[in-house]
C-alpha cells in the first residue's frame, strides 16, 4: 500500500520530553571523548522544546593539558626562528600565556546540549527533525566539521566534537537521517560520510511503494 510517510522505514522520533524510544546507535568517524560528565552549570534548552538529554564539555584535566600544544608549538617556532635568545623576551611569555589561555578557554567553552529533537552549541541551535540543509566541510586533516541549517537558524562544529558523547550523537543522528528523509538539501562530502542520510534521501525522491 502506497504511502507518503517518508519516514515510515526509519526508527521512530522520540518523545520531546522522555527521549523514548532511545535512537538506535549512529555511525561515528572519531573515538568518544572525555566527557565531564556532571558540568557546573547545563545550558538551557532552545525555547519552547523539551529538556536536555545529553551532553559533552571536555574534561578540565585534558583541557588544561591540551592547552599546552599549541604553546609549545609557538614556543618552539620563535625559538628555531630566533635561537635561544627568544627565551629571555619577556613579551613572548606574555604572549605565551595568553595562547593558553584562550586554547582553554575554548576547549572549557565548547558545550554542547541536545534534546529529543534539538542540538545546541552556545547560543546556536537548530531543530534537528526540521533541517533544510546538511554539510561536512574539511576544514583540514583532523578538524572536519557538520554544519547544520533548519529554516530559521544554523550550526556548525567539528564532528569529533559532535560526536564525542554517544547518546548526544545518536539524538542528533536521528533528527538528521529524518530531515534527510523530508528532502534536506545534503552536500556530496555529507553523503560520503554517513550513507544512511544519503540512502534516506534517494527514498524520499523516490515514488511510494505498494
Amino acid at each position: 500500500m502506497a504511502t507518503d510517510d517518508t519516514t515510515a522505514d526509519l526508527p521512530p522520533r522520540p518523545d520531546p520530553e522522555t527521549g523514548r524510544p532511545v535512537p538506535p546507535e549512529a555511525p561515528t568517524q572519531t573515538a568518544e571523548g572525555y566527557n565531564e560528565k556532571k558540568p557546573s552549570r547545563v545550558p538551557d534548552p532552545p525555547p519552547g522544546h523539551g529538556p536536555v538529554l545529553a551532553q559533552y564539555r571536555q574534561k578540565r584535566l585534558l583541557s588544561w593539558v591540551g592547552g599546552f600544544i599549541p604553546v609549545v608549538v609557538l614556543a618552539a617556532t620563535w625559538v628555531i626562528y630566533d635561537g635561544l635568545s627568544a627565551l629571555t623576551f619577556w613579551p613572548m611569555w606574555i604572549l605565551l600565556a595568553i595562547a593558553y589561555t584562550w586554547t582553554v578557554y575554548v576547549a572549557r567553552a565548547n558545550v554542547v546540549t541536545a534534546g529529543a529533537d534539538w542540538v545546541k552549541t552556545r547560543k546556536y541551535w537548530v531543530n534537528t527533525y526540521e533541517l533544510t540543509k546538511i554539510e561536512a566541510h574539511a576544514n583540514g586533516p583532523n578538524q572536519p566539521t557538520v554544519s547544520l541549517e533548519d529554516r530559521e537558524r544554523s550550526v556548525e562544529m567539528t564532528i569529533s566534537l559532535i560526536e564525542s558523547d554517544r547518546t548526544l550523537w545518536n539524538y542528533v543522528y536521528l533528527g538528521m537521517r529524518h530531515s534527510a528523509a523530508n528532502g534536506a538539501e545534503i552536500n556530496l562530502p555529507a553523503q560520503g560520510t554517513w550513507p544512511e542520510l544519503a540512502e534516506a534521501a534517494r527514498n524520499a525522491r523516490s515514488p511510494g511503494k505498494d
